[in-house]
């Protein structure tokens, strides 16, 4: 089972077809991917380390799914039961995502409102 965290940008920005709008779109996918490239660091930084395979899946993992949609996540066997039951690194995506909330919403607010 994959544990995957979904970073999207605004919709009402991506329904906009005309040349602001297309150029908008391409800055909000600028803006997400950057935050869920920072947010996989972060969260590969957290991560508890045995051999180092979770920290490396997780700083490697993030994808465009598509347009302004970017996701990261581990994709071995044990990121899920390490993200929510390590005895004390338990919550290193979360945290990741939570302290990137309000950066990542500022940064996206500025460049979509930009012409």
């Amino acid at each position: 089972m994959n544990l995957n965290v979904k970073v999207q940008g605004l919709n009402e920005v991506m329904k906009d077809f005309s040349l602001a709008g297309v150029k908008a779109q391409g800055r909000a996918d600028k803006v997400t991917e950057t935050y869920a490239r920072k947010m996989a660091n972060e969260a590969g930084a957290r991560a508890p380390v045995d051999t180092g395979d979770l920290r490396a899946n997780l700083i490697a993992s993030p994808n465009r799914v598509k347009a302004g949609t970017w996701e990261f996540g581990g994709t071995l066997p044990y990121t899920r039961r390490q993200e929510y039951e390590h005895h004390s690194k338990k919550g290193f995506i979360r945290k990741s995502v939570w302290d990137n909330r309000n950066d990542y919403r500022d940064a996206l607010k500025r460049e979509v409102t930009k012409r």
